[in-house]
């Protein structure tokens, strides 16, 4: 008795799983249009890469260059005469 009601849904559920072909292709299909357009995307990447020269790099400020700054009026402590002065600069904008 309960083997005829069991038997009934296997064969339903089998059929219906058996439909799944066209969704397959169609899911195949999308596939290949990603794929396509990613291949698209990566070829105009490599374009714009070859199109573009390395950014040149800025130089850096030579650290051993001396640099003459005038003290004239300003606030000094020791002699004005000396060989090295250390100069200190605020900016309160």
């Amino acid at each position: 008795m309960r083997l005829k009601p069991v038997v009934s849904v296997v064969g339903v559920a089998a059929l219906a799983a058996c439909q799944g072909g066209s969704d397959i292709e169609e899911l195949k299909k999308g596939q290949k249009d990603i794929l396509a357009k990613l291949d698209g995307l990566d070829k105009a990447v490599q374009q714009v890469k070859a199109a573009a020269p390395a950014a040149a790099r800025p130089q850096m400020p030579d650290p051993n260059k001396v640099y003459n700054i005038p003290v004239a009026d300003s606030f000094v402590r020791g002699p004005k005469t000396a060989k090295v002065t250390i100069v200190e600069f605020s900016d309160f904008q």
